[in-house]
């Protein structure tokens, strides 16, 4: 569910749901899981690139046609995976850089994160709506608590609210925004900038910013299993779900 493409020593790893809007379900993250592990160990790329595809989402979050149907083992099975595929994405010791345009919402708003740099669209948008839609957030509040600080997590958290581009910019959620039409070629632009950095360097450090990223995310394991078990357990996102899916709920 991916395309790879070489732009000479950068990988362009591009999402390829057939949804638009690249709802994240467990074929999608087997992909991207096995797509990275293959760009890490491949010696003549230098630095990787995310990206949703031309006029389509970078991810809309969880795939509501798997997430409505979570409960008991198969929530713990999930946060798992959600999981295993951030840890995925720091893991690489490579350049990454993450090319949203569309929505990054949810789970695709965290995903983007693991990245060492993003670049946004002028018409993208970032939002974590969990809350008001009756969904646990519980890793994104953890990510966000140790991307951006206390405060501002929980501004994003609590408010639920479309983050545009500015705000964006204004909150180092993004590090640069640009038209659309060269979302790509910016973000490849800027991957070929960090491949340029000696390898060592680069890798050692950014293996050790990680480290503690990591942890704060296997700690957030166990009681993010609670959180979620809980509240789909209450049923309040149903409703959601059905809006979204409409016929096939």
């Amino acid at each position: 569910m991916v395309i790879e493409r070489d732009f000479n020593s950068i990988r362009v790893i591009i999402l390829n749901h057939t949804n638009k809007h690249n709802p994240f379900n467990e074929k999608l993250e087997n992909s991207i899981k096995e797509s990275l592990i293959k760009a890490e160990q491949d010696v003549h790329v230098k630095a990787i690139v995310i990206y949703g595809g031309k006029n389509r989402s970078f991810s809309s979050g969880g795939d509501f046609n798997e997430v409505k149907n979570l409960s008991g083992e198969s929530v713990e099975t999930w946060i798992d995976r959600v999981i295993d595929l951030y840890c995925t994405v720091l893991k690489v010791n490579k350049p990454t850089v993450a090319a949203v345009d569309g929505y990054a919402i949810g789970m695709g708003f965290q995903f983007s994160l693991m990245f060492d740099q993003r670049v946004m669209s002028n018409e993208a948008k970032f939002i974590m709506p969990e809350l008001k839609h009756g969904i646990g957030c519980s890793v994104g509040a953890a990510i966000l608590g140790f991307t951006h600080g206390h405060n501002l997590m929980r501004k994003i958290v609590f408010e639920c609210e479309e983050l545009s581009s500015e705000v964006c910019v204004k909150y180092n959620i993004a590090n640069q925004v640009t038209d659309k039409e060269i979302l790509l070629e910016t973000a490849i632009e800027l991957a070929n900038s960090l491949a340029k950095y000696p390898k060592t360097a680069y890798s050692n450090t950014k293996k050790f910013m990680n480290k503690k990223f990591i942890e704060i995310l296997e700690e957030s394991r166990k009681e993010s299993k609670l959180v979620h078990k809980n509240s789909f357990g209450s049923r309040d996102s149903q409703h959601h779900f059905k809006k979204v899916l409409g016929e096939k709920y």
